[in-house]
């Protein structure tokens, strides 16, 4: 999919930018430079929304609208993961596998887990057991593995629009191809785009 500039996204983030440049510039001039410095560093790091957060482009799996394409996006109709490159914003290759469990499905009623490895996509011959406690739930899960590999999965909690900001469990994963799996097996609403070839629509 083809990635567009948001100008008004980019002038928010602009004038983000310059309104922490100019406060901290304020406070070093007062004496406070721990205050100055800190706000210099967030308004160095607010830059690279200007980069990457005022671009906007369309999911390639289901159509859906997306913002703020920094690092790793999720889509928040069908589920699936994209990056952008050269350019152009595409879906994770099939066979990706992260260095770390970084791939989040929010976890609903339904908890199934396909029998692949969590961490590399392979046939799972085995499980082991994630624990998670927060205020709003706790709950054990099993997450496949396959001979070759441990630690493909965690279990970690995302907050929700809404009053109070409520936590939901979301599953962090390895591979993207039991991440689809796993879309398909817990979200009928999502699974009709989770089948999907990769292909980017440029």
């Amino acid at each position: 999919m083809p990635v567009h500039r948001s100008w008004l996204r980019t002038l928010a983030w602009t004038l983000i930018v310059l309104l922490l440049l100019g406060l901290a510039a304020f406070m070093g001039f007062s004496g406070e430079y721990l205050v100055a410095g800190l706000l210099a560093l967030f308004g160095l790091l607010s830059i690279m929304g200007v980069g990457s957060g005022s671009y906007i482009t369309n999911c390639p799996v289901c159509g859906k609208e997306l913002r703020g394409l920094i690092g790793l996006k999720r889509c928040p109709q069908c589920f699936c993961y994209g990056k952008v490159a050269e350019g152009q914003y595409y879906e994770l290759e099939p066979n990706f596998v992260g260095q770390t469990p970084l791939l989040a499905l929010p976890l609903g009623s339904r908890r199934e887990m396909p029998p692949l490895c969590c961490a590399c996509g392979a046939p799972a011959v085995r499980a082991d057991r994630l624990r998670i406690i927060r205020v709003e739930f706790a709950f054990d899960l099993d997450a496949p593995h396959c001979a070759l590999h441990t630690g493909g999965a965690d279990l970690a909690s995302e907050s929700i629009a809404g009053k109070g900001n409520p936590q939901t469990p979301v599953l962090k994963v390895k591979s993207y191809a039991f991440y689809k799996a796993c879309i398909k097996a817990n979200f009928p609403g999502a699974a009709q785009y989770a089948g999907q070839t990769n292909a980017s629509i440029g």
